[in-house]
């Protein structure tokens, strides 16, 4: 991720021209109260998180090893008479899914893990290695913990300012596009993406060699179970690619054309369909407005502010800060896209 000034000049252009519903004094103290009163739960119930989280790492495990090797026994009979049809759809499927967990997995890891460091708590030698392992299980999923940690610090602390190394509030879509083009995740078509330095660091070089050991051994366990055309297209089609849409899909849409404050600059999904796919599952970043709001809050209490935040907002606050359900989340990509262009560069008189 490459901070680009014309972007800032751009978003603060937008924002001077535009009329946002910002939160209210009101409603502030009434969020950074019940913010507060999470996080001391939080704190005083560490056990509990603990657990929490233990059982989420043990979910997404279980779940890939069922997608990849049990889930295509519903369309696989996986004794090479298998037709064209039946292996296109099963890699869809398994493939789609097991990036999607890949992708779960690796934001879960780099953002409660590598940048806030909350995914295991206490003081004792066991939590403080579980820490260290929950940091580094997005290497699994090709992602460099240390390059997005700093970022993401940077970014709340120095929102919206030349100094936020993870700028979104204005994304000119042809960076965002060129994330379309085969393999982007590895490629350095476009500077946005954050999962992983543009060069190969000995941190990145890590998390490759991890990252293919891990997808090696099941792309080996496919091969042996379903065949090579089913091992290829989930490995070198669906994998590099679902979860790495989505991941940028999700970035895309956060902060563009918000305010340049942590206050008022993001949206939440929520934990519909949209959030939860998008934002890669409950514990992902759903609810990433509240995540701003309240940095500290583990991702479970993001979800339960989510709805305390949601009761006190006016109708026009709804609607620039949420996302209506069903097809709320594609007309706001659309939006955004023509907004963007609209008030882009040629537009605006910001130099590219």
């Amino acid at each position: 991720m490459r901070f680009h000034p014309e972007e800032l000049a751009l978003a603060r252009r937008y924002e001077e021209g535009h009329a946002f519903h910002r939160l209210t004094d009101e409603q502030l103290a009434a969020i950074l109260a019940r913010g507060r009163a999470l996080f001391h739960w939080f704190k005083a119930h560490p056990g509990t998180h603990n657990t929490i989280n233990a059982g989420v790492i043990l979910f997404l495990f279980v779940a890939q090893y069922l997608v990849l090797l049990k889930l295509p026994g519903l369309f696989l009979a996986g004794e090479g008479t298998d037709s064209l049809g039946a292996v296109l759809a099963a890699s869809a499927v398994a493939g789609g899914l097991y990036s999607y967990l890949q992708y779960t997995l690796g934001v879960f890891s780099l953002h409660e893990g590598a940048a806030h460091r909350i995914v295991f708590v206490g003081r004792g030698r066991v939590a403080k290695a579980a820490q260290a392992v929950a940091a580094n299980l997005c290497r699994l999923a090709a992602a460099e913990p240390e390059y997005y940690s700093t970022r993401h610090m940077a970014h709340h602390a120095k929102f919206g300012t030349e100094a936020d190394e993870e700028f979104l509030n204005f994304v000119l879509p042809r960076r965002y596009f060129l994330t379309f083009l085969p393999l982007a995740a590895f490629v350095n078509f476009t500077d946005f993406v954050i999962h992983r330095p543009p060069t190969y660091t000995a941190g990145r070089i890590r998390s490759a060699v991890l990252a293919t050991a891990y997808n090696g051994a099941y792309a080996y366990l496919a091969y042996r179970a379903w065949g090579p055309l089913f091992m290829v297209l989930v490995m070198f089609v669906f994998l590099p690619h679902v979860g790495f849409y989505l991941d940028r899909l999700r970035q895309f849409t956060e902060h563009n054309l918000m305010p340049l404050d942590n206050q008022n600059g993001s949206r939440s999904f929520g934990t519909g369909f949209w959030g939860l796919l998008v934002g890669g599952g409950p514990w992902g970043s759903p609810c990433h407005w509240e995540h701003h709001l309240v940095p500290s809050l583990p991702w479970y209490q993001q979800l339960i502010l989510h709805r305390f935040v949601v009761g006190l907002l006016t109708p026009a606050q709804r609607r620039q800060f949420l996302v209506a359900p069903v097809v709320g989340f594609p007309l706001l990509w659309l939006r955004l896209v023509r907004s963007l262009y609209v008030n882009g560069p040629g537009r605006a008189g910001v130099r590219p």
